[in-house]
């Protein structure tokens, strides 16, 4: 038991040697102790609570003061904020004449931190204790400032992975802009022809029209009327008749495959950076991306789907159809000279939807698939390949929470498998 010489402001009536023992304790513990009766008249106050409140010596001289005059000094200097210090002692006295157990956080203007808990007596009066939490408060600020910080970086992260995907969309679509422009060029090109077709139909019906106007007329001549018959037969009508709803239905396909291709380039390149969460359908997806790709698969490989039936997923759509993009194209290149076969297989396991992208291709070395996913990893001459399709392609899936993984043998050909969640866990989620 410690015999520090007890506080001179702690005056009590009691026995010497019980006094010198309580005084004693309470000046050593690390938290202020202040106890007062029911009248709030302070009957014990130690060194502790003195130091933590700033309170001066004389305030305590010669005898211990009334609870009110140390809220009435700790208001006068701002300790309870702005506004008249009158009030706050008023409010304060009101609260503690209740004697009810309370228990809060105060920091003063000198940026301390006081953990206050007050607790009624037995026989009236409360104990009230001060415990310094500045130390505290200011690393849970530190954590704060930090967590601001990192979320920052986190979301500076986020913007330039958007732009690298953006940047990887648009470098995918300029690599096919030749085969996208001749999917274009081949239906503008016979519908441009239909329509002089259909251009020259419309002039001898015309004329065809003119002459049935004059045979028609109540002074019309017999070689009026035999003349009508007669452009009839040489525009041969019969013919016209059957050609021009062809060239009709043929060149609204036209205009039709041209609209889908440019509705699905402006999909496929819009800037997601704002795309929210959204339930979309995977196959759609993939079908509109093999309408942009196309060009740059038909000429190597035959497309087999092998879907199965799949609910709408929660997902960034236009960020998984980069990475069909990029399998398909890789696919494609991996073909030798020989026709192959690109195989796309969809399921549901659980929770989840699978997709498998296979080729019959020339496959990968297992040196080379242990560094697919890396960044700027490419096995393509340069500049026919970023290195970032895949490596973007993983952080997509892994994003999505799904997996990705490669199964590849040289000279057989290669399988990617990803796994997708239906929906997306949220963190406060996975965490209960």
């Amino acid at each position: 038991m410690s015999t520090t010489p007890p506080d001179s402001s702690l005056k009590v009536t009691a026995p010497e040697f019980v006094l010198q023992t309580i005084l004693g304790v309470m000046n050593e513990v690390p938290v202020g102790i202040c106890i007062v009766d029911k009248d709030l008249q302070i009957q014990l106050v130690n060194r502790r609570a003195k130091q933590l409140l700033d309170l001066p010596d004389h305030l305590f001289e010669p005898k211990l003061p009334h609870f009110s005059a140390v809220i009435a000094f700790n208001a006068e200097r701002g300790d309870y904020g702005p506004g008249d210090s009158a009030e706050h002692v008023a409010r304060i006295l009101a609260l503690a004449q209740r004697m009810e157990p309370h228990h809060f956080e105060r920091k003063r203007p000198n940026g301390q931190v006081l953990d206050i808990r007050g607790e009624p007596l037995p026989d009236g009066g409360f104990v009230t204790i001060w415990t310094d939490m500045t130390a505290r408060a200011q690393a849970e600020e530190a954590v704060i400032a930090r967590n601001t910080t990192l979320e920052q970086l986190n979301a500076d992260l986020q913007l330039a992975q958007q732009q690298l995907v953006q940047s990887e969309k648009l470098a995918s679509i300029g690599q096919l802009a030749a085969g996208v422009a001749h999917e274009i060029n081949n239906p503008i090109g016979y519908v441009s022809s239909n329509i002089s077709s259909m251009a020259s139909y419309l002039e001898d019906i015309f004329r065809l029209l003119d002459e049935c106007e004059a045979a028609c007329a109540p002074d019309a001549t017999p070689d009026q009327r035999a003349s009508a018959w007669r452009i009839r037969a040489e525009i041969d009508l019969d013919f016209l008749k059957e050609d021009i709803p062809n060239l009709m239905r043929e060149s609204l396909e036209g205009i039709t495959r041209v609209k889908k291709i440019v509705q699905d380039l402006k999909d496929f390149s819009h800037a997601d950076t704002h795309q929210e969460w959204q339930w979309a359908d995977l196959h759609k997806g993939i079908e509109s991306t093999i309408n942009i790709v196309t060009s740059e698969v038909k000429y190597k490989a035959d497309v087999v789907r092998e879907f199965g039936q799949l609910p709408d997923i929660e997902c960034l759509p236009t960020q998984l159809n980069q990475v069909f993009m990029n399998l398909l194209v890789n696919a494609a290149h991996a073909m030798g000279e020989e026709r192959g076969t690109i195989t796309i297989r969809t399921g549901t396991e659980a929770a989840s939807v699978w997709l498998e992208l296979s080729d019959n291709g020339s496959g990968t070395p297992p040196e080379v698939q242990a560094r697919v996913f890396d960044p700027f990893f490419t096995t393509k001459p340069m500049g026919k390949g970023t290195g970032l399709g895949l490596s973007l392609a993983y952080g997509i899936i892994k994003k999505h929470q799904g997996t990705v993984t490669l199964d590849s043998t040289p000279g057989r050909g290669t399988t990617f498998r990803i796994v997708l969640p239906v929906a997306r866990v949220i963190a406060s989620e996975a965490t209960g």
